[in-house]
């Protein structure tokens, strides 16, 4: 049996998934996905992110004054009463700041 497979299509997913690898959830070690990808590109940095509850969990310190790298973005839906009776299901989404890991200290340092 012969497989043939688009060179290009192929191309492509390996770059997509390279640049899910490139940029994850330090805590979790799960990629970002989405519009969170294009965001985290415009920082110019790859590696690790982490939110500050997620930084003090792993014992990370974060310096006086250290501003947040991006705020990305969770997705929700929600339930709104459109008229009396009906229901419209409406995605929207929620902020959360994050910091690069090398913006973060060693609580021991």
């Amino acid at each position: 049996m012969v497989y043939f497979y688009k060179p290009r299509a192929y191309a492509r997913l390996l770059l997509i998934n390279w640049r899910k690898i490139m940029y994850y959830n330090e805590l979790t070690k799960k990629p970002y996905s989405g519009k969170n990808i294009e965001i985290l590109e415009a920082t110019g940095l790859k590696g690790g992110f982490l939110t500050f509850n997620q930084a003090m969990k792993l014992g990370y310190k974060i310096p006086k004054g250290t501003k947040t790298i991006a705020k990305l973005i969770r997705p929700m839906l929600e339930e709104v009463e459109v008229n009396k009776g009906k229901w419209e299901v409406k995605q929207s989404g929620r902020l959360f700041p994050v910091f690069h890991k090398s913006q973060l200290e060693e609580k021991g340092a």
